[in-house]
């Protein structure tokens, strides 16, 4: 259920305000610690669990728009339920100092941004809540509960919702009932039952949630369990009678009281203007860089119009004090941020219903150098979207949205045909001499072509020039931009068509709130334009890599995924049982070396058996109660069993993820998968996909070839594999310009062969097999930044002489030591590194004050300019083989298929592919121009495997 628009259900309460919101404080601190990596200030201070508090706050104050609301958060001293048990909560560790030592600021910054802070001492959060909750209702208000705790769903009902704002999952009595199987009031005695784990309540052993949500489904409560006992058979039975004297206690423990005495007046839960100063000096000791600067700004409303006096200034945080060695002490560099520009004075949004306002708006269009365009659709899935309006801006402050599909009942007058005013516009979208600007552009072709209509003229997409100014910053949706670049909130789409499976259509949406919505888009869009183009004219390399490889990389994307590639959809299936049976024949194995069967898949099955039957030490539990299972833990563990279930699992997730998964993903029809290349995720550049994930399939091994011969060409066709070979080992050639690798590459040398001669003093005749594996291991080992440790590990050698070996190859190519030592000192001093194209890689984590977080930065930032730089080639081949595949008469005769990192595949007809192999062996190495030669390998056959 949506937002503000759960509180619709109920007719008891007035709704016709905002909900009286009451915020479970010491879970926004806890599950911030937890989420979020170890964030510092360059004083050592922790703030992770404090900007995760505040930027939930915050977000949950612009989604509910609240007049009144309570932070509420636990004390420590003990509650009136440590006295009824001693083991309430007994088993919880300390409350480590890295989060005690955030709590003050967190308090202080809720008390400073104007929110009413409660707590109690001998009192728990949940129980200030219930009595809050239980006055509110019976003063008329409706009242939002944020918080991910169970135990609150107790307080739902109609007056009462819960939300958790780390999940934006608000749950009603409905919803209360979907997730956990039982009715709010039946919650207590559900947990009373089932036990708790994280409280110390025991409840009956053996009885689950599933148990006890069915036990109460049939019973009702436990009370009339309690009258039916004798009923119930076997070892279920058995407990329940043997510890039914339990109930009452665990019954009171789980219950919240709602009858506190507090002194609290509604009056003084109302939220207060901001302490602007407070927040100023906050801001300032936190370094949160970009509050600060948005508190500065002269359009921010809750700042002083007047500049404040010297004396009233908070004074400057002391320098730094270096420690040698310290990365915690290090000033942290400020990434670059526009600053915030000043809102329209006026805003001017209409809706276009008439034929004259149309043709008068399509006449601007036309004669305009360029214009924003958004696409509002029927469904988010590219393939099957279609238009419901589109939205048009040109300048900032007035957009226009012409409605063409919504639903009758949704719009009271009558809309302009959509064939026709898509016939009219179509020689307009696809003039490549005026500019499209959009955000996410690539989704609006998809979706013009669904009509008939080729989009020319890609100009700009804001979604891709945030992410070419700095990848990391902030998401790159239209609402985090907003927010983040215009300190705007916008309207989100939740919030005029709900959430969940009561979510409405576009077409569904009445016309009065769907013309605002997609009027801002539209606006927003134009503004964001505005804001990122001056930015990259600022800045001539990001503005390069903008227009040379990320804008002409969004229709070429566009294109691949319009295409697809062909599946053997019987193979698959085949391939599936065979997956089935093998998992089968391992399950027995896992059975026979446990000494009694169990459910291999199940993560708290497996835990036990390992570290608690058969008695493995070094079993750790997670914060859930159960033993960590993961591939890191059981590759550890020196048992057979362990083997046999990674093997299990590897199976099951290629059934899963691609035996099974690929055949329902794939067209009915013409049997090809249509996957989504995603520009705007990765930090180094690299593309990613989805729906399904074709960077994902394994390369090495039989298994992961079997799932590449499911990708076929179809009759009369083959696929052409083209990949660059060793591109990142030629960068760091290139980058390092260290002579005798250059050398080696300049005389198609074999690199490993060349490492391991060079290191060991030998000739290249003499290196062994052995020595080459050695070689190559340390070569891609150091451009990941690979320890001795590490070389050690992965070589099966002492730890000695792997440093030995590191030293060697440093001393042999010095060149590549200096451009590590080099990368290093640019990361620290700027905070990012950069490709050879000049894309930012921005490296916060070199300053957390977590060594084991600053050494894995480290890696990382020496990485990154190569695989960020093999990125940007790749982007570039692509774009010079489309315009080659375009322009040169091959469109029906071949395609561009798929992009898997270093790899580009291709569909050709059988008799032009001797011809289209030399064409990529021509173009791909002369991208650009490296100090070594980019070396191209060009394989073929009727499926993937075959030509990779």
């Amino acid at each position: 259920m949506s937002d503000q628009a759960a509180f619709a259900n109920s007719s008891a309460i007035d709704r016709t305000q905002p909900p009286f919101i009451l915020v479970d404080g010491s879970y926004y601190l806890f599950r911030s610690f937890h989420a979020l990596p170890a964030l510092a200030t360059s004083q050592g201070q922790l703030t992770n669990a404090i900007k995760g508090t505040y930027n939930a706050l915050n977000k949950l104050i612009r989604r509910f728009n609240p007049t009144h609301m309570a932070v509420v958060f636990d004390t420590p001293e003990p509650t009136f339920r440590h006295e009824l048990s001693p083991i309430y909560k007994a088993h919880r560790p300390p409350m480590p100092s890295e989060l005690s030592s955030q709590i003050p600021y967190v308090h202080a910054l809720v008390e400073a941004m104007g929110l009413p802070l409660l707590k109690l001492a001998g009192a728990e959060a949940d129980d200030i809540i219930g009595t809050l909750t239980k006055r509110a209702c019976a003063e008329g208000h409706h009242v939002l509960i944020s918080t991910g705790d169970k135990d609150m769903a107790q307080l739902v009902n109609d007056c009462v919702l819960l939300e958790d704002s780390f999940k934006e999952q608000v749950l009603d009595e409905a919803g209360v009932m979907e997730k956990f199987g039982v009715r709010p009031d039946q919650i207590v005695d559900y947990l009373a039952l089932m036990g708790d784990t994280s409280d110390g309540i025991p409840g009956i052993p053996s009885v689950g949630a599933k148990t006890a949500a069915k036990l109460l489904a049939e019973y009702g409560s436990i009370a009339t369990l309690g009258q039916h006992l004798d009923q119930i058979k076997g070892k279920l039975g058995e407990n329940l009678r043997q510890h039914w004297s339990d109930m009452p206690l665990n019954h009171q423990l789980a219950t919240i009281i709602c009858d506190l005495p507090l002194v609290t007046d509604w009056h003084e839960l109302k939220i207060r203007e901001p302490d602007v100063e407070a927040l100023r000096r906050l801001y300032t000791e936190l370094e949160f860089a970009g509050a600060l600067s948005a508190l500065n700004h002269p359009n921010n409303p809750h700042t002083s119009a007047t500049p404040l006096p010297d004396s009233e200034h908070p004074a400057p945080l002391p320098p730094p004090r270096f420690k040698p060695g310290s990365a915690s002490n290090r000033a942290i560099p400020e990434i670059p941020r526009p600053a915030i520009p000043a809102k329209p004075q006026m805003v001017q949004y209409h809706t276009v219903l008439s034929e004259t306002d149309f043709q008068a708006l399509k006449q601007r269009l036309a004669q305009a150098p360029h214009f924003v365009f958004d696409t509002e659709t029927t469904s988010l899935d590219y393939r099957k979207a279609q238009i419901v309006g589109l939205a048009f801006s040109l300048q900032i402050g007035e957009a226009f949205y012409i409605p063409l599909a919504h639903d009758p009942f949704a719009v009271t007058e009558p809309q302009l045909d959509r064939e026709r005013v898509l016939a009219e516009l179509k020689p307009l979208f696809e003039d490549p001499h005026i500019g499209k600007i959009g955000q996410h552009l690539k989704y609006d072709a998809h979706v013009l072509e669904n009509h008939g209509i080729h989009l020319a003229g890609w100009q700009f997409d804001t979604m891709l020039a945030s992410y070419v100014l700095n990848p990391t910053a902030t998401r790159h949706n239209m609402d985090d931009l907003a927010q983040f670049y215009l300190d705007y909130q916008t309207i989100t789409f939740e919030s005029v068509a709900g959430k969940g499976a009561k979510q409405l259509t576009f077409d569904q949406i009445p016309l009065e709130k769907a013309a605002p919505y997609a009027c801002e888009d539209a606006d927003i869009t134009y503004r964001l334009y505005s804001l990122f183009d001056a930015e990259l004219k600022a800045q001539p390399a990001l503005l390069n890599l903008f227009q040379t490889v990320e804008m002409p990389t969004a229709p070429v994307l566009q294109r691949m995924e319009r295409d697809g590639i062909k599946l053997d959809t019987a193979f698959l299936a085949t391939l599936g049982s065979r997956f089935g049976e093998e998992m089968a024949k391992i399950e027995q194995t896992a059975y026979d070396q446990a000494g009694q069967a169990f459910n291999i898949a199940s993560p708290k099955q497996l835990g036990e058996m390992l570290f608690d039957k058969l008695g493995i030490a070094g079993g750790k539990k997670t914060a859930s109660g159960q033993y960590a299972t993961g591939e890191a833990v059981l590759e550890k563990i020196d048992h057979p069993l362990a083997q046999t279930v990674l093997e299990h699992r590897g199976l099951a997730k290629l059934k899963s993820t691609y035996t099974d998964r690929l055949i329902d993903q794939a067209d009915a029809g013409s049997k090809r998968v249509h996957t989504s290349y995603h520009q705007a995720v990765t930090a180094t550049g690299r593309l990613s996909s989805s729906d399904p994930n074709l960077q994902n399939i394994p390369i090495r091994g039989e298994t992961g070839r079997l799932i590449r011969q499911a990708f076929i060409a179809p009759e009369g066709r083959i696929l052409l594999a083209a990949d660059y070979s060793q591109i990142e080992l030629r960068l760091m050639a290139h980058l390092s310009q260290d002579p005798t690798l250059i050398h080696a590459f300049q005389h198609d040398l074999d690199i490993h062969t060349a490492t391991a001669a060079e290191v060991l003093g030998i000739e290249l005749a003499d290196v062994t097999s052995d020595q080459r594996r050695q070689a190559k291991t340390i070569n891609f080992g150091l451009i990941y930044g690979m320890s001795a440790f590490g070389l050690a590990k992965q070589l099966n050698l002492p730890r000695n002489e792997a440093q030995s070996y590191i030293e060697q190859y440093f001393a042999r190519y010095p060149g590549v030591k200096a451009y590590m030592s080099d990368t290093r000192k640019q990361a620290h001093e700027l905070g990012y590194v950069e490709t050879i194209l000049g894309r930012r890689l921005y490296t916060p984590d070199l300053f957390s004050p977590v060594a084991g977080i600053r050494s894995a930065a480290e890696r990382a930032a020496i990485n990154a300019p190569l695989q960020g730089s093999a990125a940007d080639i790749i982007k570039l081949a692509m774009v010079a083989l489309h315009d080659q595949l375009m322009d040169a008469g091959w469109r029906q005769d071949a395609k561009m298929l798929l992009q898997v990192h270093d790899e580009l595949v291709f569909e050709v007809d059988e008799d032009r592919a001797d011809e289209l192999a030399q064409l990529l062996e021509q173009v791909m190495p002369h991208v650009i121009q490296l100090s070594v030669p980019l070396g191209v390998e060009v394989g073929r056959g009727q499926n993937w495997d075959q030509a990779h």
